[in-house]
């Protein structure tokens, strides 16, 4: 596996990095989430397992990162056939912000009226919101709380962000409809 996590790496380095780069999202990704395998510490392990998370930016497709992982892989480790892989348990997209940047202002502007700031960025997590866009409906996240505090065992927001949240979806509903 050590072979595998250094060709990961440089593929991160020589090839990931060399990718496309988007105005919001900056560029793709990829790590080790995950690394199992062994019985003990004084057993050499008869198998060994990692899992990669590879992050598209919007433009890309999941398949064919996957694919271009794959190759590269497969290339670089041509004299291992022990490495195997599955099958990626989940795809997302990037989100594309090309139909949505008048929604996104929009929000923006009624947020600005709540708080007295805004600013729209981008950022490298997976959110559904990339499906919808990419079925052509327009789509923007926003919401309250911190991501680092999101998908933790002591995950939380502040009552106050809430507060101003609800506020801001409020005012941004009443002009859309009006």
């Amino acid at each position: 596996m050590a072979r595998v996590l250094e060709a990961l790496e440089i593929y991160q380095h020589d090839v990931v990095d060399g990718l496309a780069e988007h105005a919001l999202c900056g560029r793709p990704t990829i790590s080790v989430g995950t690394i199992s395998g062994g019985i003990s510490v004084n057993t050499v392990p008869d198998h060994c397992t990692i899992e990669i998370d590879r992050r598209c930016v919007p433009g890309e497709k999941p398949r064919e990162a996957y694919a271009h992982v794959l190759n590269y892989l497969r290339n670089s480790l041509a004299a291992d056939p022990q490495v195997t892989h599955d099958e990626p348990f989940s795809e997302s997209l990037g989100l594309d912000d090309a139909h949505s940047s008048e929604l996104a202002a929009q929000l923006c502007k009624t947020a600005r009226g709540v708080t007295g700031r805004c600013e729209i960025v981008g950022v490298p997590y997976g959110t559904d919101a990339a499906t919808i866009a990419d079925a052509g409906i327009p789509s923007v996240v926003f919401g309250p709380g911190s991501i680092a505090q999101a998908h933790t065992a002591d995950e939380w927001i502040a009552l106050d962000e809430l507060h101003t949240a609800s506020e801001i979806y409020y005012r941004f509903a009443r002009q859309v409809t009006s």
